[in-house]
């Protein structure tokens, strides 16, 4: 098997298991601080290999995600699009950041997300009003700490190049 039919491969097995980590039950305490798997690991890729994950495979990661969490169809797809947009016009900078400053561009783009969330769901009726849906902007970009290393590792070691 040829290196890229491998990195597909491996891209698309990552993507499968955050979509897992994602629907994963965690208890009632846990589930406030549950991080955006999704995003984070499309944010890897849109960085990694911007030629083989773009726009269309982030919205069709958000649709899967829509599908998953009986949310609007659409609400997910639309908000990781968008994320997508903003890392391809300017991923040859953003690789070059700092882990710390690319944490912090990830808790602002989880914090849009969870305002386009709370928007659809103030649309539809049906909004959480706490304080603590705000939690995962901070679990996430703290996760990325653990998970950008990881996720190169992984790369490097399953991938040949």
């Amino acid at each position: 098997m040829d290196s890229h039919a491998q990195g597909l491969i491996f891209v698309a097995v990552s993507l499968l298991v955050a979509l897992v980590l994602t629907i994963a039950p965690l208890s009632a305490g846990l589930a406030w601080l549950r991080p955006d798997w999704l995003m984070l690991v499309l944010i890897y890729w849109l960085l990694s290999m911007p030629e083989n994950v773009g726009i269309a495979l982030c919205w069709l990661g958000g649709i899967i995600q829509d599908i998953l969490l009986g949310t609007v169809l659409g609400q997910n797809a639309f908000s990781l699009a968008v994320v997508a947009y903003i890392i391809q016009i300017s991923y040859q900078q953003l690789r070059m950041f700092s882990l710390r400053k690319q944490a912090a561009l990830i808790a602002l783009l989880e914090l849009f997300r969870i305002l386009v969330d709370q928007w659809a769901q103030n649309l539809n009726g049906v909004s959480q009003t706490h304080w603590l849906v705000f939690l995962p902007v901070f679990s996430t970009a703290l996760l990325w700490f653990f998970l950008r290393p990881m996720m190169s590792w992984l790369q490097r070691v399953f991938v040949a190049y």
